[in-house]
């Protein structure tokens, strides 16, 4: 038998913290009143704040395989482990993006740089988390794996939109919502944590030594607790009994719901099988650490710490660790967001005993969990390569608003966001931009960047002029001229760059240009040779996005690494300052009162296209 290690943690929150009183704003209001009962929920359940995968006009910033793909690349990368090194995948999630395939599935083809792998899907509540870890470390424990992703992400926020309870009956009626749906709604947040898992220990560094995990479920003897499908918990009708999908939606049956009179017996249950693992001598209170315990309100802390005294087996509260009033209550998420942060803390010593306890009440089920942190005989060492992969940028014109969501402006800042999301995203798997984020980048990699650069940076400024040249508008030609005057000289400091770090500079004015460049070219000129060129609007916008978000971190990212200069690495470094000032005048193109739904919609495929052949130009790069 071999022994199964957490040597990585990763995680992803979407977006910027929420506090209380901006949580309406996302959610919005039911039937356009205010909830009655969202403070005193708050009071009682203590979080300050927490995050959302949707904006405040509802819409879904990141899928929930999205997220767990993010919380997965960013344990990888802590490791610097090839991604093809993983052979399991086990996932988990209380509401999948899709009714099938199955959650491990749409995660794993998130995840394009792994290689075919087994996956596992674990669907629940809030143990869900520790099922599919528990799986992970048992496939390790056997010898049949070596290394292993266990995930676990949440998404509930948008199945509280006051959208989401327009067609209810009771609703439309004027009736509030349902208490235990209501609940809910402050209750639940969004997010994602990854275990990276191997059948050894980290070479250098803290690892936690999985010792055990047990999982008890009380289905058999008591009711449903936290459940949608169904109208109420009385209910023995399905949403799939119904005769369509708009009557289960008018009975409610879609709604997220919670009998919050049973909860008692949730921690009740818990406690009860706590004091029988210290029975068993599985558990000694006096030897515990930390205690990571997964309750979904600060009022249940209280429940707990008195069952527990009553039994006289109390742990003291300054060895409690828990994030739920920062971040939130993630389902089956929370575990690993937990472990995460006490895990890159510094706090954990070798040798110290964490035991976790996560009570779900889906239907009473109970996890446990005995880690042991141990550290290897080497002494950590800090560099390039256990450096933690960044979240996506946000889109590079996150700050333009529009005053109408259903505008062309609206629907294109939308899209464009989307598409920089995923390009974003790919641009992270490409071989030499992952050996860059890996501290892997060597000094002829920095050449050969600079040779495959080259070509698109020289003809950008011919392209922006043969278009301005098309253009019908003269504020649009006068705009894109200006801008091809900022451009035009800007190969020449790349060719320093190049020379600065032993390149010969017939080597790189010669270069051939990969297939990547060839296509990006041919393809942007075509479009700057048509009458009225606007798209090409979604071409700049990749372009300087990349500038503007990525260049001037992968010009401190190849400094460092390599050791160079700033002179060496100025190129990278001025298009991450500079093209901000182009950005913002794309922010007044968009806005412009000629913007159309068909000029827009051409912007978006243009940009599509652009950010797939930039991709492609990057890929080529050997």
């Amino acid at each position: 038998m071999y022994s199964a290690y957490i040597n990585r943690i990763g995680k992803f929150l979407p977006g910027k913290p929420i506090n209380n009183d901006e949580m309406e704003e996302y959610l919005g209001k039911i039937a356009d009143r205010p909830s009655r009962v969202r403070k005193r929920i708050l009071n009682s359940n203590g979080i300050k704040q927490r995050y959302y995968a949707i904006d405040k006009q509802q819409q879904t910033l990141y899928s929930n395989s999205q997220m767990a793909a993010f919380a997965v690349r960013d344990a990888i990368a802590q490791a610097n482990l090839e991604p093809t090194a993983i052979d399991l995948l086990a996932c988990a999630t209380t509401l999948p993006d899709l009714l099938v395939p199955g959650f491990a599935s749409t995660v794993h083809g998130e995840l394009s740089e792994l290689s075919p792998l087994e996956i596992v899907s674990t669907q629940g509540v809030c143990c869900a988390g520790i099922t599919a870890l528990n799986y992970a470390a048992s496939q390790l424990e056997l010898g049949k794996k070596q290394t292993a992703i266990a995930v676990a992400s949440e998404f509930p926020s948008r199945l509280f939109k006051n959208t989401k309870f327009e067609a209810e009956t009771s609703v439309q009626a004027g009736k509030p919502l349902p208490f235990d749906t209501e609940f809910l709604r402050w209750m639940l947040s969004d997010g994602a944590g990854a275990f990276l898992l191997q059948n050894h220990p980290n070479s250098t560094g803290i690892s936690l030594k999985i010792e055990w995990i047990e999982l008890i479920s009380h289905a058999n003897a008591y009711p449903v607790c936290m459940y949608s499908g169904l109208a109420n918990e009385t209910a023995t009708k399905s949403w799939l009994d119904y005769s369509s999908y708009l009557d289960a939606a008018a009975a409610g049956a879609f709604d997220l719901r919670q009998n919050i009179r049973l909860l008692d017996n949730v921690m009740q249950l818990g406690v009860e099988g706590w004091l029988r693992l210290i029975k068993a001598g599985k558990v000694f209170p006096q030897e515990i650490d930390w205690l990571l315990c997964h309750y979904s309100s600060h009022f249940f802390r209280g429940q707990i710490v008195e069952l527990l005294e009553q039994a006289g087996c109390m742990i003291p509260e300054e060895k409690w660790f828990t994030n739920l009033y920062t971040r939130g209550n993630t389902g089956c998420a929370s575990i690993y967001l937990m472990l995460e942060e006490l895990f890159n803390s510094g706090k954990l010593q070798p040798g110290q005993k964490i035991f976790c306890f996560v009570p779900e009440s889906g239907r009473f089920t109970t996890a446990y969990m005995m880690l042991t942190a141990v550290e290897s005989s080497n002494k950590p060492m800090i560099s390039q390569m256990s450096k933690s992969v960044d979240v996506p940028e946000a889109s590079p014109l996150e700050s333009v608003k529009t005053e109408h969501p259903n505008s062309p402006q609206a629907y294109l800042l939308r899209e464009l966001a989307w598409i920089w999301l995923k390009f974003d995203r790919e641009i992270r798997s490409v071989p030499i931009v992952r050996k860059l984020y890996r501290g892997e980048f060597t000094i002829e990699d920095y050449q050969a960047l600079l040779c495959n650069l080259r070509p698109q940076v020289v003809e950008g400024a011919r392209w922006i002029a043969r278009a301005a040249s098309n253009m019908t508008d003269f504020r649009l030609r006068s705009t894109f001229i200006g801008h091809a005057q900022d451009e035009h000289r800007d190969y020449q400091m790349l060719e320093r760059n190049y020379v600065s770090v032993g390149g010969e500079l017939s080597k790189i004015v010669e270069y051939d240009k990969n297939i990547g460049s060839e296509a990006l070219s041919a393809f942007i000129f075509q479009q700057a040779s048509r009458e009225n060129p606007v798209d090409l609007i979604g071409s700049m916008f990749i372009i300087e996005g990349l500038g503007n978000r990525l260049a001037g971190k992968w010009a401190k990212e190849i400094k460092e690494t390599l050791g160079l200069q700033d002179e060496q690495v100025s190129f990278l470094a001025y298009h991450g300052a500079n093209d901000e000032s182009h950005l913002a005048k794309l922010e007044n193109l968009i806005n412009a009162e000629w913007m159309t739904d068909d000029i827009a919609r051409r912007i978006v495929k243009t940009a599509r296209v652009t950010a797939r052949l930039y991709l492609l130009q990057l890929e080529e790069i050997r």
